[in-house]
């Protein structure tokens, strides 16, 4: 792995643990969102996406960096992989940002249940 990949995972690693503290953490103690035993299920399921959600971005960075020192590349080619490093960098920011839709979709849901009542 490079020093740029490797540099990538460790930052969208801080970013998703992050946000998983806002999200996991901090909504729940503040009663901004569900309790935190029913937030379970969403905890695996973000820790899984956002460990692969950091892997795809670091991978991603990987990719770029080799399809940069391919010396045969057609116009063609070119598109392509510029395209699959995009899509898996999107993928990565899914998962980096799984978190962030929790949270929102835990305070979203409080205020519609105080509209509601």
């Amino acid at each position: 792995m490079s020093d740029l990949a490797r540099k990538d995972l460790f930052v969208c690693l801080g970013i998703w643990l992050a946000l998983e503290i806002v999200c996991f953490a901090i909504l729940p103690a503040l009663h901004l969102g569900q309790t935190r035993s029913s937030l379970q299920g969403w905890f695996l399921l973000s820790v899984l996406m956002g460990m692969g959600g950091a892997s795809l971005m670091a991978a991603s960075t990987q990719l770029d960096q080799f399809f940069q020192f391919q010396q045969e590349i057609g116009r063609q080619n070119q598109m392509l992989r510029s395209l699959l490093v995009a899509v898996v960098s999107w993928l990565g920011l899914i998962g980096i940002g799984f978190p962030l839709l929790v949270g929102s979709l835990q305070v979203f849901g409080k205020v519609f249940e105080l509209l509601k009542s």
